[in-house]
């Protein structure tokens, strides 16, 4: 026999066992299908997809009551902050500053600097509606206690993962 007819043959066996090995492999109905049809069936798979994944993404901490503290600043100033987190989320923050000499004073309506508590309702505000303390932005004149709030927030999201 010659050597071109043995190595066509050899071709031969090896496409028409892929044909029936894949042919196999295909679905029911695959073949049958209309372009449009497959593009909604991809499309379909694709939006369950995503689905899947944002179910996934959503769980971002386990939930429970969460602690944190920032380290004191040069003054001896600390954030104290409590985080709920419920269904994987933050759903609450409570956050505290203290103030030197005495470590166990938060800072109050007597503090002299009032911008402090306008801060820390806003810091905690943010830190819900975006869920991550290094997207919180700087309260403006009050950047010690934005710092120390993150740090807190930080601090206890450790726990939380």
């Amino acid at each position: 026999m010659n050597r071109n007819v043995v190595w066509l043959l050899v071709i031969a066996v090896v496409v028409v066992g892929l044909v029936v090995y894949f042919g196999s492999r295909v679905d029911d109905g695959v073949l049958d299908q209309k372009p449009e049809d497959i593009k909604e069936d991809v499309k379909d798979r694709t939006e369950d997809l995503g689905k899947d994944l944002e179910d996934v993404g959503e769980r971002l901490f386990d939930d429970g009551k969460y602690v944190g503290r920032s380290d004191a600043d040069d003054r001896g100033n600390y954030g104290y902050i409590e985080l709920t987190i419920k269904d994987g989320k933050i759903k609450e923050a409570d956050y505290t500053e203290y103030q030197a000499p005495n470590e166990e004073d938060p800072k109050d309506e007597d503090y002299p600097y009032k911008l402090v508590f306008d801060a820390i309702d806003k810091l905690e505000e943010e830190l819900v509606r975006v869920q991550d303390p290094d997207k919180v932005d700087d309260v403006a004149g009050a950047t010690g206690t934005s710092e120390k709030f993150r740090a807190a927030a930080k601090n206890a999201l450790e726990k939380a993962r």
